[in-house]
């Protein structure tokens, strides 16, 4: 009997804490349920492959510079790079294998040569950039403040993106569409006639217009000085002026590069350009070395996006959205609805089902299950685990299987009662010989729950969550309680089977 009474507080403890946990932990609400945004993009693969043979490309035409090997002319597109080049066609294939390697598949005509990445670079190629285009994602969602947003592949080359709770449709789209292609890049000159910009480049080297915000156009380098990627934060704040802005702070590396050059350039301008347009071109006042701030013509809320923006970083390549659907929290209150009124539903039945058939026993199976529902739902608050659509049928299904393993005892019980066992050896040489199916299938359960959760989809994972925790707090409810109650009501000769 002391041993019971341990037993006894273990579940005593055990439920006064998953109350105060349901109580203290909110339970987080899928995009079903709570209502908000889902997004199916498309990463634009062919444009990142063009950025990409176009860098490629003014490297070889370096490269053959200074081997001595002058290009006459290149084109690129997203097939690979061709260019003709005077020189033995051997020593033009040994440079290329001996900078590149073998990562270009390279055909020769005559001096005419056409490079294309090889179908193992291509595909790892493509791979980088939707991995990379997931992380950025991610990080602007998480720095949006969205709880349990989801951010996966779908498919080969889309990425599905959920974000429970957010219904504002331009904002969303402004977060997550921005490419936010950072650098700060210096000005050589400033005009309204672009043609006048047009014939002064000619004189410069490594020189590109750009359109700024004010309706000025900027000849510019095209190194920049510093990018987004320099950045290791971004926030909220306002010029000299008043006007709002975004503040931002360096690494320790890009704060040297910025420091030197802005010490070297005082007097000129410097723009800041951003996704290839000048936001602001100020003229450099003084040294700055690991702060500064981004000013132009920004609303508040325009400062609060650029800020999610840069703090994610830039994404590889700019996006296309291929859906985008809002969905109105109305239908998941209505879901919520529906769900509770099928667990009442549900309990109600099982109840009078199991009291029927097994009289007190019946009633300590269905005490079992409501405790099983609360583990349940205290696991899925404490992991922070998403409850979706799917998931409330998890809940249904899983209180069907708790109530099964019930059935499995007591049936195993009275065939114990039936060969002339008394009700207590009745009731542990049940427990014991129906425990290896139950552990099986508890197990089968779990395993199955693990091949889902390996689904990217949401409302798979979802099941896949409920069904786990389920099946686990059901083997504590189910099995372990259930039978410290049974055994101390059959103490007290309160319990009865019906043979």
């Amino acid at each position: 009997m002391q041993r019971l009474k341990l037993h006894l507080i273990l579940i005593f403890l055990v439920t006064v804490g998953a109350i105060w946990a349901v109580f203290t932990k909110p339970i987080n609400y899928g995009l079903d349920l709570k209502g908000g945004i889902e997004i199916v993009i498309y990463p634009q693969l062919e444009k990142a492959l063009l950025s990409q043979y176009e860098k490629y490309a003014v490297s070889l035409v370096n490269i053959f510079n200074s081997e001595g090997l002058p290009v006459l002319d290149y084109k690129v597109s997203t097939e690979g790079i061709s260019f003709k080049v005077l020189g033995d066609s051997k020593k033009v294939v040994k440079i290329i294998k001996n900078y590149f390697g073998n990562i270009f598949d390279v055909e020769v005509k005559k001096d005419l040569y056409l490079l294309k990445l090889s179908e193992e670079q291509l595909k790892k190629f493509k791979e980088t950039i939707i991995t990379q285009t997931i992380e950025v994602l991610r990080k602007r969602v998480d720095n949006l403040g969205v709880v349990q947003a989801i951010v996966t592949r779908l498919g080969d080359k889309y990425i599905y993106i959920a974000l429970p709770g957010v219904l504002d449709l331009e904002r969303a789209k402004e977060i997550i569409g921005k490419t936010a292609k950072l650098e700060f890049l210096p000005v050589l000159e400033v005009a309204k006639d672009k043609k006048f910009l047009e014939e002064l480049a000619r004189k410069y080297k490594n020189t590109k217009i750009l359109e700024g915000e004010d309706g000025f156009y900027y000849l510019v380098e095209t190194s920049p000085v510093i990018t987004g990627s320099d950045l290791t934060d971004a926030y909220p704040s306002s010029d000299r002026f008043g006007r709002p802005a975004v503040g931002f702070s360096l690494s320790p590396s890009a704060s040297e590069r910025f420091a030197h050059f802005t010490q070297t350039h005082i007097g000129k301008r410097m723009a800041i350009v951003l996704d290839n347009k000048v936001v602001s071109a100020p003229v450099i006042q003084a040294k700055i070395h690991d702060k500064g701030i981004i000013t132009g013509r920004f609303t508040l809320q325009e400062v609060k996006n650029l800020v999610v923006i840069l703090k994610g970083g830039a994404l590889p390549t700019d996006l296309q959205i291929e859906e985008i659907r809002v969905i109105g929290p109305l239908l998941g209150k209505e879901a919520v609805k529906q769900g509770i009124w099928a667990f009442i539903g549900g309990i109600i039945l099982l109840t009078l089902i199991l009291i029927w058939r097994y009289k007190m026993a019946g009633l300590t199976a269905t005490l079992a299950v409501f405790h099983n529902a609360l583990l349940l739902w205290v696991g899925l608050a404490i992991l922070g685990a998403t409850l979706t659509l799917p998931g409330i049928a998890g809940i249904i299904l899983n209180m069907g299987i708790a109530v099964d393993s019930n059935v499995l005892i007591f049936e195993r019980v009275k065939e114990e009662l039936r060969k002339g066992a008394t009700l207590l050896k009745a009731l542990e040489l049940g427990y014991k010989r129906a425990l290896s199916a139950i552990v099986d299938s508890h197990v089968t359960l779990l395993v199955a729950a693990l091949i889902l959760s390996q689904f990217d989809a949401g409302p798979v994972k979802g099941f896949a969550v409920v069904l786990a925790i389920g099946t686990i707090a059901s083997f504590f409810s189910n099995v372990y309680m259930s039978k410290i109650l049974l055994d101390i009501l059959a103490r007290k000769k309160w319990v009865k089977f019906s043979l």
